[in-house]
């Protein structure tokens, strides 16, 4: 029996992960959710909570991480959360397969911090936030997205993204 597809829906400030157990089915069924509080945070707030960044090494030397955001580096931080738990379930055979859902920026953030053998697993991904919908809407949405297959007899193109997920190519303008 085949294991079932897991369904990331996230931006970032919160996450929900979904299994289907087929395609076809329709049904989503809840697994886990998760909040992300600190990015609604006032940076004053993030900073007090991250003070003491600057290591010493050696003697008269002070070394600083590089220059980002106390909310980009939480941004981060939330998407290796999310990242880890797809991959702690492919590696646990929870899982076959994974869609993600997420915000621009979380979904470029989540695909990059996925280990190589965890990314394989990914089917498909789009660029949306659907993190404010529930039930039939969420439903609906994820099924619009989902890239169609191919009537019989006919050859499917290469997608140019990653994970096949399907995108809109509009002609270039002089």
């Amino acid at each position: 029996m085949a294991r079932p597809t897991w369904i990331l829906v996230a931006d970032g400030s919160r996450a929900r992960l979904f299994e289907q157990e087929r395609p076809d089915d329709g049904r989503l069924v809840p697994l886990q959710s998760w909040a992300n509080p600190a990015l609604r945070l006032r940076a004053e707030s993030l900073a007090y909570r991250n003070l003491g960044r600057a290591s010493k090494g050696h003697i008269g030397s002070v070394s600083f991480e590089p220059r980002t955001s106390l909310k980009e580096r939480e941004h981060e931080r939330f998407a290796h959360e999310l990242a880890q738990h797809l991959a702690d379930g492919v590696r646990g055979g929870r899982c076959d397969a994974l869609v993600l859902i997420a915000s621009n920026s979380m979904l470029g953030s989540v695909r990059h911090a996925l280990p190589a053998q965890t990314a394989k697993r990914v089917q498909w991904s789009a660029a949306v936030d659907l993190t404010r919908l529930d039930g039939r809407e969420l439903r609906e949405r994820i099924e619009a997205l989902r890239p169609q297959a191919p009537p019989p007899g006919v050859e499917a193109e290469a997608s140019p993204r990653p994970g096949g997920a399907q995108g809109i190519s509009l002609p270039m303008v002089p």
